[in-house]
């Protein structure tokens, strides 16, 4: 009677949550699965559902760490894979890699528990080469795979006439680069003050970090809400706005008067669409939101949607579609792609100062482009992922100098490098 009381509270919770939660959001669920979803993991409040051969999975993320949950339609847990630090390897595990693969690191490593058991995959580069191995938890080697790029893509100087499409250059060399403390390693978005200091934000905090490139140092800290994923900051004359990735907007007044008032504006986006990307567009007093992810009812297009400042309201139609259809958009990844989508997933977005040409950038497939407000692309640069690892923030000062800062791995530290210009 007890279990069957758990199981119907646990039900009415997941049914209740139904409505509001982007957990569910544009997904079809098996009620069982959404219970043992909410048992097992009470404090998840956004994941990523894929049906996998009749399973459903989902992705999440705990302390900034991804974690995947395969579950029977009947609710039954059929594996669970979670990332670790490489530190908690097993020592055997680790001692193999370091002494067969001295010239590569280990990009990824995750644990995979199933029927009992518990498996390791450790990830490994080495320039355009990838190596992904599988031990079991005695360090026994159990799958190899290999994924060596064609030897044109292995030469970093060589870029694509595709990807050129108007662009002579490129990117630069960059002229300064700052290592960032401990608790920006995950920073997810900056934007430049007038007095030179960059504001940060990072996934897992809701807090404001203002950081001195010349001092090299957080010289203050402005919090504005309590933990979650926090994708985007932009800066209107003294007031902060902040993306949250469920698309939720937090207005920051005079944030930096010491006690600034908060309003958070709700979303009236799809679950599914993962907003990352956020830019003060000032010449029709607005910000504009990129997302990472797809709602269906857009086809072979992704959105980008406007929060009006005049009403403080989002919109909930596109401002206008990026088609993915694109030549810009094939892409030359290794990583594989779940769907069309994939093609195109912005980190970050903005308006250049002085051209006003719409800047997006891809932290996935590792590119930046220009846009217009037909969502055509314009011009295509690939990054350089040996330096960005993980590109999440972009932001320009007023001469149009650019700044990309990049989250780090398990044990780099997250960075902010600086460019004479754009694309």
């Amino acid at each position: 009677m007890k279990k069957y009381s758990l199981y119907a509270f646990t039900l009415a919770v997941v049914m209740a949550g139904t409505a509001c939660d982007p957990i569910w959001d544009n997904t079809k669920v098996p009620e069982a699965v959404k219970v043992q979803f909410a048992d097992r993991y009470p404090t998840i409040k956004q994941a990523d559902w894929d049906n996998e051969n009749g399973n459903f999975e989902a992705e999440f993320k705990v302390n900034g760490l991804e974690r995947t949950a395969l579950f029977s339609p009947d609710g039954k847990l059929l594996s669970y894979t979670e990332e670790i630090d490489q530190r908690h390897l097993p020592n055997v595990i680790l001692q193999q890699v370091q002494a067969q693969y001295a010239n590569y690191r280990i990009d990824e490593a995750h644990r995979v528990q199933q029927n009992g058991n518990a498996n390791y995959v450790v990830e490994l580069e080495d320039n355009m080469d990838e190596v992904k191995l599988q031990f079991d938890a005695a360090g026994k080697l159990i799958e190899q795979q290999t994924n060596t790029a064609p030897a044109t893509q292995q030469q970093a100087s060589i870029i694509p006439t595709s990807l050129q499409n108007g662009s002579k250059n490129g990117l630069e060399a960059p002229v300064a680069q700052w290592e960032l403390p401990d608790n920006l390693r995950e920073v997810s978005g900056i934007a430049m003050l007038s007095d030179g200091l960059i504001a940060c934000v990072q996934d897992e905090e809701g807090a404001i970090h203002l950081y001195d490139p010349e001092k090299k140092t957080i010289v203050e800290k402005i919090d504005f809400a309590g933990p979650g994923d926090y994708e985007g900051i932009s800066i209107v004359e003294k007031d902060a706005y902040i993306l949250r990735s469920d698309g939720s907007i937090y207005e920051i007044t005079d944030f930096r008067n010491g006690k600034p008032a908060v309003k958070e504006h709700k979303t009236v986006l799809a679950g599914t669409q993962n907003t990352e990307g956020m830019a003060y567009d000032a010449t029709n007093n607005r910000l504009l939101i990129a997302c990472k992810g797809y709602d269906t009812k857009l086809g072979d297009k992704k959105g980008i949607y406007s929060f009006s400042l005049n009403d403080k309201k989002m919109h909930a139609e596109p401002t206008f579609q990026i088609p993915l259809a694109q030549d810009n958009l094939s892409t030359t990844s290794k990583k594989k792609k779940k769907s069309q989508y994939d093609v195109l997933q912005p980190s970050s977005f903005e308006v250049h100062p002085v051209t006003g040409e719409l800047y997006l950038m891809d932290a996935v497939n590792s590119k930046l482009h220009v846009i217009n407000d037909q969502g055509d692309i314009l011009k295509t640069m690939p990054l350089d992922d040996n330096l960005l690892r993980q590109p999440e923030g972009l932001t320009f000062n007023q001469n149009g100098e650019l700044y990309i800062a990049s989250e780090g791995g398990k044990k780099g530290k997250g960075i902010i490098v600086k460019y004479t210009s754009g694309i």
